[in-house]
């Protein structure tokens, strides 16, 4: 290799209140109720002798305890709601439950098998990990995009660490002494063809990010990351969407890819990025990442395709080590670059479907994967991945048609070689913050993904409004972008799966009981007196037609008039305007309403944006 890369453990390394259900269809109403009898496994941590493991059941809002030499749970522990990341103190005194619809982290007693305290941390905490000496536990907020700084015998939080745009989970160094953050989302403008998310690396002393990592091409919805026994090297799994590109295929990673990213923690090396798809077929939806016993494999989970890829490290390392630095640094973009040579990467079963975090037990090397539709966690074999047994978390429960709306949704088994899923662009229904240039309406005019949240009572669907209703475009979405035709109970599953999806209440700006605080409620007064209530008028927020606001750009045609989004969850759904121009609310106030096109704000001071900007970050 050449003299500017650089040997790192053995790695080469170059360089408002929401609505209520007016109008909701009664019977998606009542089917989605039926959601609290799953308990949908979401992650899991052991206990350091390896004989209990946590998992964490998003909507069963517990924790289950398993016996490990048993299989079968001993216990299950109430906890806040959607609880997500788990972790276990280093004495296995405690365990920790990340409750992301509470903002806050349950204490569990490890053992009486109960739930003892809470401690609010920043908003949506998501990934858990706890230091090595037991004295502080950090959270990966989704929403606040920082890191909370716990501490563990005061239980407090004591510290907030700026990071990324949307972190979910984290990873300690085995010394405690640096953290790294896979943040999911980008906080540049959508128009910017470089766009891209980062990994965040953080000094625990210093208490501050040091250095921020990117790959060669684009990083999103990063979700798992890992740390090497020797602490030197991150691994790390996110998407690699085209966006710069239209849409018009599936075939050998057109739209999207499926990506590993090696990451070296000490200054000089460059981040590695290689793809876990093949020529021929996708690994849709990358998510959890775990180290094996022996530190010599790499287990990825998949969600969308119910498989895990297993990654010999000493084939990996070997096979970087003899590739010229110009074709590794275009090795993200080489679907072939892992199969050219057997021995580096394979695929096995994940036990069930959606795999989500995974971990490996301490005591046998298994791998424990919890499958978050089949309400199981499955243990494969830490050597060759074959499936020991699955541990049901509780009786059998048959799909309710929402359920079945919402696997199809993750589902990238569904979509023409398993490159994606609805969630590859759509996160939690959400949005990328990503342009795309979808066929429904010409060619090289990218429009900004939506938030799919709400479109049932907002019709039209799309920015320029070109479906009528979502019913309507989800049929499409999946023809023109999954490349499959749906059968109608498939399409009516979704449909009504996105009817049952709730706008969620804005954490930001808002008292205890959850009314406006007093900068949100001046901003309420100038968002009537601007005249934003004209076309954005609640409930929804949106008057459900359309307009020239004067942002077309010539990439539009003469005429083009845009549908009014609703403002509800705008806290959430950056970048802002058609094209997603606008990187911030105060950008779509100022810099891109000149001639008040869309509210007459050119007048108003810098405190009375200042107070719009909040109350529309509250609603």
């Amino acid at each position: 290799m050449l003299a500017a890369c650089v040997l790192a453990g053995g790695w080469v390394l170059c360089q408002a209140r929401a609505p209520g259900k007016t109008g909701r269809d009664a019977k998606t109403s009542k089917d989605a109720k039926a959601q609290a009898g799953y308990k949908s496994p979401t992650c899991v941590a052991f206990s350091p002798d390896g004989r209990r493991a946590y998992v964490t059941n998003r909507t069963g809002a517990s924790v289950s305890v398993i016996d490990a030499a048993a299989g079968k749970v001993a216990a299950e522990v109430r906890v806040g709601r959607r609880p997500t990341g788990v972790a276990v103190s280093p004495d296995g005194r405690w365990a920790y439950a990340a409750n992301t619809a509470d903002h806050s982290v349950s204490v569990i007693d490890a053992r009486a098998n109960k739930a003892v305290g809470s401690i609010q941390v920043g908003f949506e905490p998501t990934g858990l990990v706890v230091s090595p000496d037991g004295k502080r536990l950090y959270t990966a907020n989704t929403i606040s995009n920082d890191v909370s700084v716990v501490d563990t015998a005061a239980r407090k939080q004591v510290a907030r660490i700026p990071v990324g745009r949307a972190p979910t989970y984290l990873a300690l160094a085995p010394d405690g002494k640096t953290l790294v953050v896979n943040n999911s989302l980008s906080h540049q403008p959508a128009t910017d063809p470089k766009l891209t998310a980062h990994v965040s690396v953080i000094d625990t002393a210093a208490g501050k990010v040091i250095a921020e990592k990117r790959s060669g091409g684009t990083m999103l919805l990063g979700m798992g990351v890992a740390i090497s026994a020797d602490g030197q090297v991150a691994f790390a799994v996110h998407s690699r969407p085209n966006f710069n590109i239209t849409p018009s295929q599936l075939g050998q990673g057109w739209v999207h890819t499926n990506a590993l990213s090696i990451i070296p923690l000490a200054a000089g090396g460059k981040v590695i990025t290689v793809l876990l798809d093949n020529v021929s077929s996708g690994m849709a939806n990358p998510h959890g990442v775990a180290l094996s016993k022996d530190g010599r494999r790499l287990f990825v989970s998949h969600r969308g395709v119910h498989q895990l890829s297993v990654v010999n490290l000493d084939a990996l390392r070997a096979l970087i080590k003899r590739t010229r630095p110009a074709d590794l640094a275009r090795a993200h973009l080489n679907l072939g670059y892992l199969w050219q040579y057997g021995g580096v990467v394979r695929r096995v079963g994940s036990g069930g479907l959606c795999p989500n975090a995974l971990a490996v037990s301490p005591a046998d090397g298994s791998v424990w994967v919890p499958n978050y539709f089949s309400d199981n966690v499955a243990v494969l074999d830490g050597m060759t991945g074959k499936l020991r047994r699955t541990i049901a978390l509780g009786p059998p429960t048959k799909m309710t048609l929402v359920r079945r709306g919402e696997f199809l949704f993750h589902d990238g088994a569904h979509c023409f070689q398993q490159w994606l899923s609805c969630t590859s662009c759509h996160p939690d229904t959400r949005a990328d913050g990503v342009n795309w240039d979808l066929l429904n309406d010409g060619r090289a005019n990218p429009k900004n993904a939506k938030s799919l949240v709400g479109s049932w009572q907002t019709p039209p669907a799309m920015i320029r409004g070109v479906r009528a209703s979502m019913e309507v475009a989800a049929e499409k979405g999946f023809l023109f972008i999954q490349f499959v035709q749906p059968t109608p109970d498939e399409l009516e599953a979704v449909r009504a799966y996105l009817r049952s999806v709730p706008f969620i209440p804005s954490p930001f700006h808002r008292k205890a009981d959850g009314s406006l605080d007093d900068q949100a409620r001046r901003g309420r007064k100038v968002f009537a007196r601007a005249g934003c209530a004209a076309c954005h008028p609640p409930p929804l927020y949106t008057d459900m037609k359309k307009y020239d606001v004067r942002t077309r750009t010539m990439r539009d045609p003469k005429g083009t008039t845009y549908d009014t989004p609703t403002l509800l969850e705008l806290y959430r759904t950056a970048p802002y305007l058609h094209d997603g121009r606008a990187a911030t609310l105060e950008e779509v106030l100022t810099t891109y309403n000149p001639l008040d096109a869309h509210g007459t704000t050119s007048k108003l001071s810098k405190q009375e944006l200042a107070d719009l900007a909040a109350f529309l970050k509250a609603l």
